[in-house]
């Protein structure tokens, strides 16, 4: 057997899934295009944003210029991982530099934080603990490459996106920290209750490698 363990943490894609929900962020649609019984072959059509369900943040999501997701290397998406559970954390909790100086911190970092309990509900996209600026910035000065998430993202969900805030630099200013300096996002990670142990795994991340693009939905998983 090639590997002791694997566990996948990629959510479904389905066509009731939560999405982002802001008016601008599309539904899944999912059509068939072919049937066995018609076309003698069964064909889907899919319609999805690209930061659908578990997915990969390029620094282009962001960053005017930056890299897009199918120029990110393979080794940033694949390797030993450090898992982090702070799923004891309240909600809106900020994750702070003087709890991070207290863990081992590797170049890929999995944090578990609780929240894949509520998925597929309105709360999954609200009140979830997030990174301070100041814990950003000591991880960039560590060397981390990866930092991926059990929540829809790792700035504060009380910030409102939309009016003058959308598009400012109080938006989303966690996710600019770490995509101007490099650093790969993967957030909405499924399935980190099934951990029973954190220690000796490694992830691979593997999104679709879509020419120009600010993210890709993502096959995430753990193995060792």
């Amino acid at each position: 057997m090639l590997f002791k363990k694997i566990i996948d943490l990629t959510h479904e894609i389905h066509k009731e899934m939560s999405t982002f929900n802001v008016p601008w962020h599309t539904k899944v649609s999912i059509k068939i295009l072919g049937q066995h019984g018609k076309e003698g072959r069964m064909t889907r059509e899919i319609i999805m944003g690209t930061h659908t369900g578990t997915h990969t943040d390029a620094p282009l999501h962001f960053i005017a210029g930056g890299t897009s997701i199918e120029e990110i290397t393979l080794e940033k998406l694949v390797g030993p991982v450090t898992i982090v559970n702070f799923s004891d954390l309240e909600e809106n909790a900020a994750i702070t530099q003087e709890m991070l100086e207290k863990i081992t911190i590797g170049k890929k970092m999995l944090f578990k934080l609780g929240w894949g309990k509520y998925w597929n509900t309105d709360k999954f996209y609200s009140s979830y603990p997030f990174f301070s600026k100041e814990a950003a910035e000591f991880l960039l000065g560590r060397g981390v490459e990866m930092v991926a998430i059990d929540t829809p993202s790792p700035d504060d969900s009380r910030i409102k996106l939309g009016g003058d805030t959308l598009g400012s630099d109080c938006d989303s200013p966690i996710h600019k920290i770490f995509l101007r300096a490099g650093v790969i996002l993967v957030e909405y990670v499924a399935n980190l209750d099934k951990l029973e142990d954190y220690e000796n795994w490694n992830i691979v991340v593997a999104p679709l490698k879509i020419k120009g693009a600010d993210g890709s939905p993502s096959r995430v998983f753990l193995f060792k």
